[in-house]
């Protein structure tokens, strides 16, 4: 989803497609800073089902739009309570490095967190703990057509598990 109204045209269909193939699947919302936080919770929640299995929810938060760091850290704040409310699990947080260095920093530091940072070859340059790492946007992946992200997980497979939806 992204903000208050938008959503993705094909996540039903993709949804239910990756729980059949048994692929563990997640769900994220595009954060507009401009929009109020738990408006835009709402329009997650109400297209996202998750089960056992799925990731937490994760909130994609990349630009503040002219926002003042304290109004967007409010939003956010807003959204991240909404929907641990709503699905009783800590939301992961997405963001690249240098924004979340920059805008939300220790404010958010007990929300997992999924950092994008293209530019460093064995980690992120943020100063927490990290889950998962986007570390390039330009992977390519048998029967996809178009370039994908490639992300790695920061733990084991006992890990991985305990993150997923009980």
């Amino acid at each position: 989803t992204e903000g208050i109204s938008n959503s993705d045209k094909l996540f039903k269909r993709n949804w239910e497609k990756t729980k059949e193939s048994g692929i563990t699947r997640g769900a994220y919302h595009f954060f507009i800073a401009t929009k109020d936080g738990r408006a835009q919770a709402k329009n997650f929640i109400r297209h996202v089902k998750l089960l056992p299995g799925d990731l937490p929810p994760v909130l994609d938060v990349e630009e503040h739009y002219g926002v003042s760091a304290a109004v967007l850290q409010m939003r956010i704040k807003d959204f991240l309570q909404t929907v641990e409310d709503a699905y009783k699990v800590k939301p992961i947080i997405y963001s690249n490095a240098s924004f979340y260095n920059n805008y939300l920093g220790e404010s958010f530091n007990e929300y997992p967190l999924w950092v994008a940072h293209y530019f460093e070859k064995k980690q992120p340059r943020v100063v927490r703990d990290w889950q998962f790492w986007q570390h390039n946007s330009s992977g390519k992946v048998n029967g996809i057509a178009s370039r994908v992200d490639f992300n790695v997980f920061n733990g084991d497979y006992d890990d991985f598990m305990q993150l997923l939806l009980k």
